[in-house]
């Protein structure tokens, strides 16, 4: 059979169109160039795998190169000849529309594996491989960021401040893990009553939830919620997991000074995104063990946010937390 074919002699880049004559009987190939017969066995040719229907690229002995563009008459040759040519069965996956979807199924549910379970397991394990007092960096750092664009200064008493530092300590003292524990106290404005853990251990109450508050177990319960999140290093691997090449990096190396570099990614972080539900998870377990250790009713936390909840507007501390059913069911089933 008579295909056409484009010549390279190897040396440049002008190519010339010549009739390709492939014989499967054979085991051959042939064609005319100027006044010199070409002639080939397909044992002694490098074909190159099929991929879709990109023109086929043949090397001769003599170090020319032939593109066919006819497909199907080389697979012939191929198969006539029995030459093993690497690639081919992945030709054959394109070519069947069931491997295709196969492909896609195998790929989205390595991905969704990755993400949803190796991902988050090394950022767990990068993360407690930062020092306590590189955390402390970090903590510096965002606290004087959030000053900036979010916080004013507190507005509440001296009186009050010293009962709530008083219960925060009693708190911290239940999982003190090398960290120096500290508790400030913010006007939330915009932010509303909320409360923040930085990665060097410091807890940010504000304002306006010391005011929701009826009870000062209530807050001492959201106080243990989230040093939770500061033992459990819940901001930088959530950090690390929105920065899967740099964790990644970290992981292989064990070069865990570059976490510094996330620290800028912390205020956004902290006041607009969510914890991952496992994390909260985590921080909720802290609470109430924290809870049951004191004699103290985990209802306290669950009454206050009830509480957060029929407030008009901005829900402040639940707008970065699941829904008060899913608090109110994680609590009673623990």
């Amino acid at each position: 059979m008579d295909r056409v074919a484009y010549f390279y002699d190897g040396q440049g880049s002008s190519r010339t169109t010549v009739r390709l004559k492939i014989d499967c009987q054979m085991r051959s190939i042939k064609f005319q160039l100027g006044q010199e017969q070409k002639w080939y066995r397909a044992n002694d040719l490098v074909i190159s795998p099929r991929l879709g229907s990109t023109p086929r690229r043949i090397e001769t002995p003599d170090g020319c190169i032939l593109d066919v563009p006819d497909n199907e008459a080389i697979d012939q040759l191929i198969n006539a000849s029995e030459i093993q040519v690497p690639g081919r069965w992945i030709h054959r996956l394109e070519s069947k529309f069931r491997y295709v979807i196969l492909s896609v199924v195998i790929t989205v549910l390595f991905v969704w594996l990755l993400a949803g379970y190796g991902i988050p397991v090394l950022a767990k394990h990068v993360a407690f491989m930062v020092p306590v007092t590189a955390n402390s960096v970090l903590g510096e750092d965002v606290l004087v960021a959030l000053d900036k664009v979010i916080f004013s200064e507190s507005q509440l008493s001296i009186n009050d401040k010293q009962k709530l530092t008083k219960r925060f300590f009693s708190v911290a003292e239940s999982m003190s893990d090398g960290y120096k524990f500290r508790l400030v106290f913010r006007r939330g404005g915009k932010i509303g009553a909320n409360a923040f853990a930085l990665p060097d251990g410091t807890v940010i109450l504000t304002d306006e939830l010391v005011e929701k508050a009826q009870t000062l177990s209530e807050v001492e319960l959201v106080l243990a919620h989230e040093l939770g999140h500061v033992v459990n290093r819940h901001s930088l691997r959530q950090v690390l997991q929105s920065s899967t090449v740099a964790l990644l990096i970290m992981a292989i190396t064990g070069d865990v000074s570059s976490a510094a570099a996330l620290a800028g990614a912390l205020p956004t972080l902290l006041v607009e995104s969510h914890y991952s539900r496992e994390f909260e998870k985590e921080a909720d377990r802290v609470a109430y063990d924290y809870a049951i250790s004191r004699g103290i009713s985990p209802r306290h936390f669950i009454n206050l946010l009830d509480r957060l909840s029929d407030t008009d507007g901005d829900l402040g501390f639940l707008s970065t937390h699941p829904s008060v059913q899913d608090r109110s069911q994680i609590f009673s089933v623990q």
